[in-house]
């Protein structure tokens, strides 16, 4: 969570669920991810970055999950400067159709 904005206004949309706040989408997180077992081990492949201006920029792509029942899908996130860091400002994350 280290490359997320921490404030009440981040924004992370999963499942048709959305989420506002730094420690709101922690929680979630740990709910969802119990231990290292479903956990697994991420990797992103198919990245795209546009630049929509100097602090900002939108990034795209596929993640995948590496653990004993795979899951992938695909990201967009929004990146913005804030106090002199990138961080993710907006996350919308799915997953493929089984």
């Amino acid at each position: 969570m280290d490359g997320y904005w921490r404030s009440d206004e981040l924004t992370f949309v999963s499942g048709g669920d959305v989420t506002k706040g730094w420690q709101p989408t922690l929680d979630r997180y740990k709910a969802k991810y119990t231990d290292r077992a479903v956990m697994g081990r991420l990797a992103f492949s198919d990245l795209n970055v546009r630049e929509l201006a100097r602090d900002a920029a939108l990034v795209s792509g596929r993640w995948h999950l590496e653990r004993d029942e795979p899951i992938g899908g695909r990201f967009t996130l929004l990146f913005r400067i804030e106090h002199g860091r990138w961080v993710i400002v907006y996350d919308h994350t799915s997953v493929d159709a089984s």
